[in-house]
């Protein structure tokens, strides 16, 4: 269904938005910057510098997330690609997106180490000790993680995890958890993903600042492998 008019004549002609693209065979979104231009309805046009738009590694089944900053309110909405071409983008959006689903829509790969423990210093598990599991980490996202193990973890919740910044062994990130799905892959390894249920504002935007440096990062490789 496609998004009421309303929000989109908000939008000013030309104003610059953030979107989110699809890529194949990926993960992680594309981050990048356009000009918006509306066409009329729920349809919209947007513009990309020369060299920004790597058409030919979109996955256009997938939607995209476009961020619309007004200096303290923002529209955040999620878009079909109608059509491409070099430079531009013909959209559809199809419904807005609330802050806390874009956090979780916003998930970058990365690996740097985890380690996943009991909850208290008091709290044991069934073997009678406290335990702590070094892991590392698939991918990452403002609202949790998913992370490999070399063996099962145990399932208990809450769990604490310390979480180090892929851009900075120094800078740990420790945060409140629990499993919310864990699948065994081979004889050694172990795939848990976590979800963040205790974290603080500072460590998030922490953590978010660290996954658009990782697009950043990407950005710049898929536009050497465009040019």
């Amino acid at each position: 269904m496609n998004l009421e008019t309303p929000a989109l004549s908000n939008i000013p002609e030309n104003k610059p938005v953030r979107i989110y693209l699809p890529i194949l065979n990926h993960r992680q979104r594309f981050r990048t910057q356009a000009l918006y231009k509306s066409i009329g309805g729920s349809e919209f046009e947007l513009f990309f510098r020369p060299g920004t738009l790597p058409v030919d590694y979109l996955d256009l089944s997938e939607g995209c997330l476009i961020n619309v900053d007004f200096g303290g309110p923002q529209i955040s909405m999620q878009a079909i690609i109608a059509s491409t071409s070099k430079h531009t983008l013909k959209m559809s959006a199809q419904k807005l997106i609330s802050h806390d689903q874009m956090r979780e829509f916003f998930r970058v790969d990365a690996v740097t180490e985890v380690i996943s423990k009991s909850f208290r210093p008091d709290f044991f598990s069934s073997e009678g000790q406290a335990w702590a599991m070094r892991g590392k980490t698939i991918d990452i996202s403002g609202n949790g993680i998913l992370a490999a193990f070399s063996e099962m973890v145990p399932e208990e919740e809450p769990v604490r995890l310390e979480l180090t910044m892929p851009a900075s062994a120094s800078d740990i990130v420790k945060v409140l958890a629990k499993p919310v799905r864990t699948y065994q892959v081979d004889t050694s390894h172990w795939e848990v993903a976590y979800h963040f249920v205790d974290i603080s504002d500072e460590d998030r935007d922490r953590i978010m600042g660290c996954c658009f440096e990782i697009q950043r990062q990407f950005l710049r490789l898929s536009v050497n492998i465009t040019n």
